[in-house]
């Protein structure tokens, strides 16, 4: 019979702890209430050979328009050929804190899944960034 009681507390406990951990490492305002808040404002791609494969490297500005500083930036890259098609992909989280109404530089390293004459343009957005009063 004390197997159920117990079973129960350490259910309560697990969903209070679930809870509060998202509270206390991402704490609100949470980035889906400012859509658009961090947006790029300039890229360019730079090919790079190194001793291994060669790389892309996505440079450029982003600018926060939102009274809130952001950490934890993550990035998504889309890679198009000629015809517009996307050809790839990728998406990267940067340790980037940007503060509120500031603009910071970023540099994306990208191991490109084909040759560099099928990357004709990209598009670089913005998918997701972190409140930065989380502690971690």
């Amino acid at each position: 019979m004390m197997g159920i009681p117990f079973i129960a507390i350490f259910i309560m406990i697990g969903i209070l702890f679930e809870h509060s951990y998202g509270r206390v490492f991402n704490p609100p305002p949470y980035y889906t209430s400012f859509p658009d808040a961090v947006r790029v404002i300039e890229s360019r791609i730079n090919w790079v050979a190194t001793d291994k494969e060669p790389r892309i490297y996505v440079t450029g500005i982003i600018t926060n328009q939102s009274p809130i500083a952001w950490k934890d930036v993550e990035f998504e890259c889309r890679f198009y050929d000629t015809n517009g098609v996307m050809v790839d992909a990728y998406n990267r989280r940067s340790d980037l804190t940007i503060k509120s109404n500031d603009d910071s530089a970023f540099r994306v390293s990208v191991v490109p899944s084909r040759p560099a004459k099928d990357y004709a343009s990209h598009k670089l957005s913005v998918s997701t960034a972190r409140n930065d009063k989380a502690p971690f």
